[in-house]
């Protein structure tokens, strides 16, 4: 008898190792999961169309809608949506936003739109309209994001949108307190969420609430909120694992959509997924949506039901990453809060040029301001691009041969040496008139030139003719992925724009 009870209580003692071992394991995405995603943006890379739009199924025109979805879930997935791979017929999807007719109406519209721009690094500027600064303008008295006088009051999703892809551009949320209180007041009694006032809970809404909550400061580990809405979503679990609505009236059993908003929803509360209490059946939410996989790559909504293929798949990958929204902010281990704090008093961790202009400051290449700011929007002048280029390239040491000097670059010029090294190599002639205009802003067209005649001997094309003299440099430089967001030739550019573009050769050369 004791010899049993001490066996029973070892079993019990190495399942109980064991599955804590599971609890506290890393979330991060296994061989299996990884191979999982490639077979899918595989199967998206298929479908893309020649404008660099994505349909909603295949064969269709594509939308604007659907391509936001999957530029978030292509870049949660590693890919670079700006890059060739992306544009094989000249266009990547983001050009396809840039040149659609978008109509943007609802709230909703303005943050989806704003969170793939965003995702991809770009700019919240579109079509001359700052996107997060509109946003910011929908903000009611109470706290509330919505339009009003479009029929939103009282809706809930285009609050939760707003704050996601406010925190997506790198912007603070406003009234900061009365967003999150009057988030909390939208709760039903059941601990979920519905996408607007009086409506019955919801396993989608409710998963993207938790995201917006910890964004707005609560702790998954305190917040009454949480812990009940998390509750909530336990009741939506279906004995495969994944989970369905939660509304009655839309409920049929587990579908992709629902679990992968879910998914993200755990993850941002600190969750795993993979733990034993999200176990169900044999199976939890991530071996769920791998289990829908079909054998052409995509994930089907249900189990040999395909249906709105491409967003599914879209929203599924982003789920199979791990990554909560908004895509781009990294989270702590705890997964409660944004991982990175700026070391500049004007640069947020979120700004779209953040990493390429922390990695030329950690590589020495640029520095701050000694007040402790960047100033990412200053205009940058072509002295100071020579210093951008040559540093960059790790050319600083180079001894040219004799200074290649300008009549308006006296040698006791600060960049005197900088500018030498670029005539040395080629990558400037100066003005028609011999002059360098060491003081004149850098525009776009000329930092195109400039980088397309810095890249290797092999990896240089011939240069076409346009109807600009910087014709064929912009489309060289834009095939190899050079240009910064919002590229205009005849535009200044700023240091931001310029860190982005001086990263990408830096990459292309393998100098990072």
């Amino acid at each position: 008898m004791r010899k049993s009870i001490a066996i029973c209580l070892s079993l019990t003692l190495i399942l109980t190792f064991f599955l804590n071992s599971m609890v506290l394991a890393n979330n991060l995405p296994d061989p299996q999961t990884d191979i999982s995603i490639h077979k899918a943006v595989g199967c998206l890379h298929t479908i893309q169309n020649k404008d660099g739009g994505f349909p909603v199924k295949a064969g269709g025109p594509s939308s604007e809608a659907a391509t936001c979805w999957v530029i978030m879930a292509l870049q949660a997935a590693g890919e670079d949506v700006t890059s060739k791979t992306w544009a094989a017929a000249g266009f990547n999807p983001i050009n396809y936003l840039q040149n659609s007719n978008i109509c943007l109406e609802s709230t909703s519209d303005y943050a989806r739109l704003l969170l793939a721009l965003t995702a991809a690094k770009q700019s919240p500027v579109f079509h001359d309209i700052n996107l997060a600064d509109k946003i910011i303008t929908f903000q009611q008295k109470g706290g509330q994001f919505a339009q009003p006088l479009a029929g939103e009051a009282g809706y809930i999703n285009s609050h939760l949108w707003s704050i996601l892809a406010l925190t997506s551009a790198g912007y603070d949320i406003p009234n900061k307190e009365m967003a999150l209180k009057w988030l909390l007041q939208q709760q039903n009694e059941d601990g979920g969420f519905g996408w607007a006032q009086g409506i019955a809970s919801d396993s989608d809404d409710t998963g993207i609430a938790i995201q917006a909550l910890v964004i707005l400061g609560e702790e998954p580990e305190s917040s009454p909120a949480i812990k009940n809405a998390m509750s909530y979503l336990k009741r939506c679990q279906e004995d495969d694992g994944g989970f369905s609505s939660g509304n009655d009236w839309m409920s049929n059993g587990s579908n992709a959509s629902s679990t992968a908003w879910v998914l993200q929803g755990l993850i941002a509360a600190g969750a795993n997924p993979s733990g034993v209490q999200w176990i169900k059946g044999g199976n939890n939410p991530i071996s769920y949506l791998l289990n829908l996989q079909n054998q052409n790559g995509w994930y089907n909504w249900k189990a040999e039901v395909m249906a709105s293929p491409v967003t599914t798949t879209a929203q599924t990958i982003m789920a199979l990453t791990q990554k909560p929204f908004p895509v781009n902010v990294d989270y702590c281990p705890d997964k409660t809060m944004p991982a990175e704090k700026s070391r500049f008093s004007d640069l947020s961790s979120g700004y779209w040029a953040y990493k390429s202009i922390i990695g030329l400051v950690d590589a020495g290449v640029l520095n701050g301001y000694p007040d402790g700011t960047f100033k990412p929007e200053n205009r940058v002048t072509r002295a100071e691009f020579t210093r951008y280029l040559v540093s960059g390239l790790g050319l600083s040491e180079m001894k040219p041969d004799g200074l290649h000097t300008f009549p308006d670059v006296p040698p006791s010029h600060w960049a005197l040496n900088y500018i030498s090294i670029t005539a040395a190599k080629g990558y400037v002639t100066g003005m028609p008139d011999g002059s360098f205009n060491p003081n004149g802003e850098i525009s776009g067209a000329e930092l195109a030139t400039m980088m397309v005649k810095a890249l290797p001997a092999d990896q240089q094309t011939k240069i076409g003719e346009g109807s600009f003299w910087y014709s064929g440099y912009v489309e060289c430089a834009q095939q190899y992925g050079l240009l910064y967001p919002d590229f205009q030739p005849t535009h200044s550019a700023s240091r931001a724009q310029c860190a982005y573009s001086v990263v990408q050769l830096r990459k292309l050369i393998n100098k990072i």
